[in-house]
């Protein structure tokens, strides 16, 4: 007579990740089932984007994969350990994402106030030393907050969203004030008032 199946019990996300860390796919499978929609969900909050969010998390999931074994359940939950992974890898994406649209807005700033293209050759060394000493200068017509903001974003490379939270202020104040201060500078490098 055939024994009957009994159930096993539920492997907690511990468990399921550890026996990742020794290679076994089908915990891994079950750990993605049990955390993917609750990491999603905490990507696509932190990135403001869905197709962001879908892409780290099949890259954290790699990652994961890759660092299963130095998972420590005395130091950490499963879960815990995973939004760790998963926020830096976030975090990573949105810098990246800040540079590149940090270098389309700084492109158009300087195409927007000093309009003309400059010629090749020598000509060009003086004058990209002059620009940088008139937008220097206009940068110090700005208000302090205008001006701090501005240099967190275009000279240090931080985005909206770091800088708002190392200082402690809502993002949209960081976002209308640098874009304030940039229309400010605009007009100073054009000569208005």
């Amino acid at each position: 007579m055939p024994k009957p199946l009994m159930s096993q019990p539920e492997l907690s996300e511990d468990d399921l990740l550890q026996r990742a860390g020794r290679g076994d796919s089908r915990a891994f499978d079950q750990l993605y089932d049990r955390m993917a929609p609750r990491l999603f969900g905490l990507l696509r909050q932190m990135l403001h984007d869905e197709r962001e969010a879908e892409d780290i998390l099949q890259d954290g999931f790699v990652l994961l994969w890759e660092r299963a074994s130095t998972f420590d359940p005395e130091r950490s939950k499963a879960f815990t350990w995973a939004v760790m992974l998963f926020r830096h890898k976030a975090i990573d994406r949105m810098r990246m994402l800040g540079r590149r649209n940090r270098l389309v807005d700084s492109a158009a700033l300087e195409q927007s106030t000093l309009g003309a293209s400059f010629q090749a050759g020598a000509d060009e060394e003086v004058q990209a030393h002059e620009r940088h000493l008139v937008v220097g200068q206009a940068l110090n017509e700005l208000p302090k907050e205008q001006r701090q903001l501005i240099e967190f974003a275009f000279l240090k490379g931080l985005t909206h969203h770091v800088i708002a939270e190392s200082l402690g202020i809502p993002l949209g104040t960081v976002k209308t004030n640098i874009r304030r201060g940039l229309l400010r500078l605009r007009d100073l490098l054009k000569g208005g008032a």
